[in-house]
């Protein structure tokens, strides 16, 4: 990596010089134009890159301003604990400057270009950006971004990504289907706005094409990609007179809401109809439903792959984007039982408790543990954001102000 001083040396200045001309006050300190030339020259044929760290110290500042950018849709219930994993990757890594400071930037889908004024006027020393849809990434291939960028599960050759391979988790899904001996299959869709969906969604009806899938245009279902989009759709799937016998949700929120409409019509999972979806959720909201939903699952690793990727960046800005893509990962639960030899997610231990403590679950979550594996006598105390239960198991009681408790 080149140094300040391999510019000095190349620009025929002094050291001094090539930094005053390098932080872009050249004109200020009366350097010639002819030296701010030769400078400028040489730092192009280096590809010389500052310190950003060491900038920041000169310039009297402490911490580095991180932004993320998040979707204001349904996926705005995901960013709790994505901010929970950004916030913890911040404060393991270290770094000259002192503490990271993480701000958060909504946007509304598909208007990323109203929130980048921002980035563009150099405001943060570097951003991730979750959940652009096309016409968002159509908005940043043409600004003119100079800080470092971090685009998560979205595709771009202009911008630095970290990201699953959604194709394959989608091709994945298709084989699964196909292993099980099913010919015929549902599709329930939560649209093609955003840019890791598509990929999921085009993979799968391709590899279903190719494998022998039928997907019949009265088996394909659109909705609102959430719960109760998922609980709509799956009450026209029930009124079918001939089903196929298993379903593919392009999420699990999705799926979880048609879980509660398929036992609704007493149409039972796994023996009458089976469920697959794509997981965007922590694992566990997956594994505490009633079935176990089964996923192709995007994991939430990859914020650790975007955050170290953005401090790559931060210290030194390639001349091209770099891009990191990790593989989706099969959790088969009990929803879509496993082919032959496949491998099958372990169950959690459960064990015989007289108080059981459950911190920061969902509510939905929690009703469904309780139900599925009551302790015997004793009490439960649940701990949200925002309320304290206190219940007699199996059935939650009243709702409290946080307080102390003893069981």
């Amino acid at each position: 990596m080149s140094t300040l001083k391999d510019v000095a040396a190349l620009a025929q200045c002094s050291l001094t010089t090539a930094s005053i001309v390098a932080n872009g006050r050249g004109d200020e300190m009366h350097i010639s134009p002819a030296t701010q030339q030769r400078v400028a020259e040489a730092i192009q044929q280096l590809q010389y890159r500052p310190d950003r760290g060491a900038q920041l110290l000169r310039a009297g500042r402490r911490r580095l301003t991180i932004a993320l950018y998040w979707p204001l849709d349904h996926r705005t219930t995901l960013l709790g604990d994505r901010l929970y994993n950004f916030y913890s990757i911040l404060q393991q890594e270290q770094e000259p400057a002192g503490p990271y400071e993480l701000l958060i930037q909504t946007y509304f889908s598909g208007r990323l270009g109203e929130m980048l004024s921002p980035i563009l006027q150099g405001r943060y020393d570097g951003v991730i950006i979750g959940g652009a849809g096309e016409q968002d990434l159509i908005q940043l291939e043409n600004a003119d971004i100079s800080i470092p960028l971090v685009l998560i599960n979205a595709e771009s050759r202009k911008y630095s990504t970290a990201g699953v391979n959604h194709a394959q988790a989608g091709s994945q899904a298709a084989a699964l289907i196909h292993q099980k001996g099913y010919r015929e299959c549902a599709v329930i869709r939560g649209g093609d706005h955003y840019d890791g969906t598509s990929q999921r969604t085009k993979a799968f009806l391709n590899s279903c094409r190719q494998l022998g899938i039928r997907i019949q245009p009265e088996w394909t279902f659109q909705a609102a990609p959430t719960i109760a989009g998922g609980a709509a759709a799956t009450e026209e799937y029930c009124v079918l007179r001939q089903r196929p016998r298993v379903i593919y949700y392009e999420n699990d929120s999705m799926a979880q809401g048609g879980l509660y409409t398929l036992a609704r019509s007493g149409i039972r999972v796994p023996q009458d109809t089976e469920v697959l979806c794509i997981g965007l959720r922590k694992p566990e909201m997956n594994h505490c439903l009633n079935p176990a939903l089964s996923c192709i699952t995007i994991p939430q690793t990859v914020d650790r792959q975007a955050v170290a990727l953005l401090l790559r960046l931060i210290q030194e800005l390639p001349a091209a984007p770099l891009h990191v893509e990790m593989e989706p990962q099969v959790q088969l639960r009990e929803s879509f039982t496993p082919p032959e030899n496949a491998p099958r997610e372990q169950p959690v231990k459960m064990f015989h408790v007289k108080h059981l403590f459950v911190f920061n679950f969902s509510a939905p979550s929690f009703s469904h543990l309780v139900s599925k594996h009551p302790p015997t006598g004793g009490c439960l105390l649940y701990c949200g954001l925002s309320s304290l239960r206190l219940a007699r198991t199996p059935t939650l009681l009243h709702r409290a102000q946080p307080a102390l408790l003893s069981c």
